[in-house]
């Protein structure tokens, strides 16, 4: 594999990553959320 193709799926990964990873946490959080709601009645 050459210089520019390692580059070029490095950038597509990363921005992949930057795009996926905030969806993940705010998943992740309501979830936490919910869970929490469920626990204590407020």
């Amino acid at each position: 594999m050459d210089v520019t193709s390692m580059i070029m799926g490095a950038s597509i990964a990363s921005i992949a990553w930057i795009a996926f990873f905030p969806w993940a946490k705010l998943k992740r959080l309501k979830e936490l959320d919910e869970g929490e709601k469920g626990i204590t009645p407020r």
